[in-house]
């Protein structure tokens, strides 16, 4: 007998289906369902094929013969399953884990009014649900929309509480948010885990181990560090959707590692998506993943999603209702944590991937720029102020903040969202979070300005033994509390005259970092030479500094100004400051001292005063570098390096390193990145000489782009490497579905053959060469790196809050405004502020060195006003030493738990290290105890951590994280 044709038997099916109604309509589909599975059975099992094909023959004639009456065809659907009753077992051999969830976006079309109502509506519907069928299950993730619950609706967040004893309630939150992984910084990544499992043992007593899954359907791609941290902080699996389009076609389920090492288990849906709704077409689902895996099940995720909802009466009714279907899959509706166990049992052979996961919406790296930066400054001064109220509170100077810095830490950690951080939403995402940043950076402001005060306060500033000076009434300064609030629009320390005047103005400098650093500072000095009523020019007064070591050195004059009923004069000085340390520096007035000739213009000057010599040239230099402009162009003619005499930055044509360009005319312009036309170089109105040194030197360049006007200016600083880029300016130029999409970029282009691209990511950096000159995402620095007049050499940019680059053949890029329009129709009109830095470098420079180069451009140091006083902290010290140099010491800050400190290391170099951290005695007391902790701050299994006195030490693995929790006994 010949065997059927399969196709023959399906659309027999097919035909009967489609003259079908109603109970027909669905005992026809059930049916057909029933054998396209079975003819999927004999492809699954060949030694069987041949048997059973006979079987969906003599099935399909009995349907056939049957296609008559409603009861005529439904006693031939029974006996048609009686048939093939053998082909039953088989098909319960294999089994679909229906997954039900919500994916409730934070924000993305609408407000947070309307994110509460759809967390609410979702959550009241999934309870109800659950009443109405026993054997549902629910995931969610977020610890967001928890807290949602707890604020707005405790008495739904008790059932669910109830729930989630009961299991039924699968918490799948080990983040805030379904977060951004390429745009975040690495220490943030650790602080989702920290403060989402501390969370959820509060609300619902779960543990790490109960919560193993890294929820992130959605996530814009991801770098190739994640698992870095996720194993460190308990997590062991990953659901994603989207893994980029590098490498593809991506596996349905892979072993994903690291650079460290560090593996988690990946489950790809990219094929189907997070917001299934259940029908018999599964099994084709099914079938995609046996195929390829070998194992004979699979998981699918259901529920309307994006504006939440979740699953629905009728999906469960059908989950039910195909479950109980003889020539079909089991269907078991699960928690995710059960198919991840047995994937990880049973997918021993699954293939391991060891590459970043990207690109995913390039677009997303520039668009809604606001956001952006309102992430990097939060991230950064969250930090800083963490480490000092660290010191500050083992000085016994203040109480440490905890709860504070947990909810701006959550706040921030919110913006990560991945709609949000990307920039991929509405106007009312964008001024939500920003309202957000305003909270966090008011509260580190704050915060940081009464540690540091409080920390001054102990710090012996009184010089030559003298406090401040006694003079009668009338001559007393009216200084103290001058400048309330000068510096703070953006979360800075406020710079308010802490000093009684009388000419010494005392100032403690801060370093937020774990090296020593010798850089130019800025103090600002109210009402100097005034004495009682008097006025004085404090623009006209010589002025030194007198370092902790009794030195003398002028500073430098840079600004002369009024504020709210003071006057002011801004100047800068050389500090030198230890490790996460101090060091006072007096500024005097009338005095005058020498200062080294570190920055000067080179600029040719008229021998007249009130004129100027006609087309100048126009340039800048200090000790390492020689800067020359164009001035048609205001662009850089050349940057050498004084040091090895390569000009690294040297175009053949030097255009404005700013340029104009127009993406055309495609949707989606939040999310994607188009060609663009010829680019435009800005109109340049105007080139001034501002500062001439010796501290600091600048150029600033006038540009006139369409309607919109910016000023560039070129900073040099004595003993700096680099050159300073600062772009300020408003951006009136709007993107239109007629028009196409405005964008301002950086082009750099380099004096280097073979150049290759190095970028910044979580705990380290990657190399990528694109073909297509595509952008891609860096974290606060991108190097480019090649041969010059035949030697190694290259460049480092730095950024303040800038992601997208790219680089095509010798031309480096970094887009830092894009006019998309939709879905915000005007997301970057308005005043803008770019911050960069340039560094040349001969031969090769370690990624450790960019690494900390990029925390000191970003964590200034503090420079904080006092009085004359005697106290018992020295003049300067040193006061947390981190080593080696390829180790980066990344965070400091007090435990979450009982009185001690974490310290937080990771290696970018690919090198196992042991990282060591010299606690200085006097400041600190005895360290009596070390433990090496997860992310977590719980004690690892096999901890390395040691202490040979006050120095704690710690094996860093190679590319990857350690951190040490240290307790310690004054």
């Amino acid at each position: 007998m010949e065997e059927p044709q399969m196709t023959d038997l399906t659309s027999r099916l097919k035909d009967t289906l489609a003259q079908t109604t109603g109970e027909a309509h669905d005992l026809a589909e059930r049916l057909e369902t029933e054998l396209e599975f079975a003819q999927n059975l004999c492809e699954l099992h060949p030694d069987k094929a041949t048997a059973w094909r006979k079987l969906l023959a003599q099935a399909a004639d009995v349907v056939a013969a049957g296609a008559g009456s409603l009861a005529d065809f439904r006693r031939a659907v029974d006996q048609a399953e009686e048939l093939l009753a053998p082909l039953g077992k088989a098909a319960k051999g294999y089994t679909m884990y229906l997954v039900g969830h919500a994916h409730i976006d934070m924000n993305w079309m609408w407000s947070w009014p309307e994110t509460v109502a759809v967390t609410n509506d979702t959550f009241t519907t999934v309870l109800k649900l659950m009443d109405e069928f026993p054997t549902f299950r629910f995931s969610q993730s977020q610890a967001s929309v928890y807290r949602i619950m707890e604020e707005h609706n405790p008495e739904l967040l008790a059932q669910i509480a109830n729930r989630v004893r009961e299991g039924r309630w699968e918490v799948t939150a080990s983040h805030w948010v379904e977060g951004d992984k390429n745009l975040a910084g690495g220490e943030s990544l650790c602080r989702h885990l920290l403060y989402t499992r501390r969370y959820m043992q509060e609300l619902f007593g779960l543990t790490p181990e109960d919560v193993p899954i890294d929820w992130a359907p959605d996530t814009f791609g991801h770098a190739h560090a994640v698992p870095t941290y996720l194993v460190r902080g308990g997590v062991k699996y990953v659901y994603m959707h989207r893994p980029g389009t590098f490498g593809q076609p991506c596996p349905e389920a892979f072993r994903w590692r690291a650079p460290d090492g560090s593996t988690v288990l990946v489950r790809n849906d990219m094929r189907r998506g997070y917001n299934g709704a259940i029908g018999p077409d599964l099994i084709q689902h099914l079938m995609v993943f046996v195929r390829e895996t070998g194992l004979p099940f699979f998981m699918y995720v259901y529920g309307v999603g994006d504006h939440g909802g979740g699953p629905t009466r009728r999906d469960l009714a059908r989950a039910v209702e195909l479950d109980a279907w003889p020539i079909y899959p089991n269907v078991v509706l699960s928690t995710a944590k059960a198919f991840y166990e047995r994937l990880d049992q049973e997918g021993q052979s699954l293939p391991l991937i060891d590459r970043e996961l990207n690109l995913e919406f390039t677009g997303c790296f520039t668009t809604q720029t606001l956001v952006k930066k309102a992430n990097r400054y939060g991230e950064k001064k969250l930090a800083d102020a963490e480490a000092f109220c660290a010191l500050a509170w083992a000085a016994g100077a203040r109480d440490y903040p905890a709860a504070a810095f947990e909810q701006g830490w959550r706040d921030t950690l919110f913006s990560h969202f991945h709609d949000i951080l990307p920039g991929s939403g509405v106007h009312d995402t964008r001024t939500y979070t920003h309202g957000l940043y305003q909270q966090t950076v008011a509260m580190t402001g704050v915060t940081e300005a009464n540690a540091l005060r409080a920390l001054a306060a102990k710090v012996d500033t009184s010089g030559d033994g003298a406090g401040a000076a006694e003079l009668p009434p009338a001559r007393v300064s009216r200084t103290l509390g001058a400048g309330v609030g000068f510096g703070s629009a953006n979360g800075g320390m406020s710079a308010s005259e802490q000093s009684a005047g009388a000419g010494r103005h005392p100032f403690v400098v801060f370093n937020p970092t774990a090296w020593e650093r010798t850089e130019v500072v800025e103090a600002v000095v109210w009402d100097a030479g005034q004495r009682g009523y008097q006025p004085a020019n404090a623009g006209q007064l010589a002025y030194a500094v007198e370092a902790p070591d009794g030195r003398l050195v002028g500073a430098q004059f840079l600004e002369h100004g009024h504020y709210w009923g003071h006057e002011f004069v801004r100047l800068a000085f050389p500090a030198e400051v230890g490790a996460f340390g101090y060091g006072v520096y007096t500024l005097l007035e009338n005095t005058t001292a020498p200062a080294d000739s570190g920055t000067k213009q080179s600029g040719l000057v008229h021998h007249c005063g009130y004129s100027q010599y006609e087309r100048s040239p126009e340039g800048m230099e200090n000790e390492f570098l020689r800067l020359e402009l164009d001035p048609a162009t205001g662009g850089i003619r050349r940057l050498e390096d004084k040091r090895s005499d390569l000009a690294v930055v040297a175009p053949e044509c030097p255009a404005s390193p700013v340029e104009y360009a127009l993406e055309r005319v495609h949707g989606m312009t939040a999310w994607l990145v188009d060609h663009t036309g010829p680019v435009e170089a800005p109109r340049v109105t105007a080139i001034r000489r501002k500062l001439g040194g010796p501290h600091k030197a600048t150029l600033e360049v006038d540009l006139a782009i369409h309607e919109s006007t910016f000023t560039l200016t070129y900073e040099l600083r004595a003993g700096d490497p680099k050159l300073y880029l600062h772009l300020r300016g408003t951006w009136f130029e709007r993107g239109t579905p007629q028009t196409g999409v405005p964008a301002l970029r950086l082009a750099l282009p380099f004096a280097l053959s073979d150049a290759k691209a190095r970028y910044e990511i979580p705990f380290g950096a990657i190399d990528r060469d694109m073909p297509h000159g595509e952008e891609v995402p860096a974290l606060r620095w991108a190097q480019v790196a090649g041969t010059c007049s035949e030697q190694q050499a290259g460049c480092v940019l730095y950024n303040d809050s800038k992601h997208g680059h790219s680089l095509v053949g010798n031309t480096l890029r970094l887009t830092l405004i894009r006019s998309s329009y939709d879905p915000d129709p005007l997301p970057e009109i308005g005043q803008h502020e770019v911050h960069l830095a340039l560094q040349p470098f001969a031969g090769e420079l370690p990624v450790a060195d960019a690494i900390r180069t990029a925390m000191a451009f970003e964590q200034e140091l503090r420079v904080v006003s006092t009085d004359a006083h005697e106290g018992a902290l020295p003049p300067a010290a040193q006061l947390v030493q981190a080593a080696p140099a390829g180790v980066v010491l990344s965070a400091l800050k007090k435990a979450e738990d009982g009185d001690a400190f974490i310290l937080r290391f990771f290696d970018p170099t690919g090198r196992k290290s042991t990282a060591k951290a010299t606690l200085d005695k006097a400041f600190f007391g005895e360290v009596t105890q070390v433990e090496e902790v997860d992310l977590l701050e719980r004690p690892v299994a096999k901890s390395t951590a040691k202490k040979s006195g006050n120095t704690v030490s710690v094996s860093v693995p190679r590319r990857g994280i350690a951190s040490v929790k240290v307790a310690l006994r004054r």
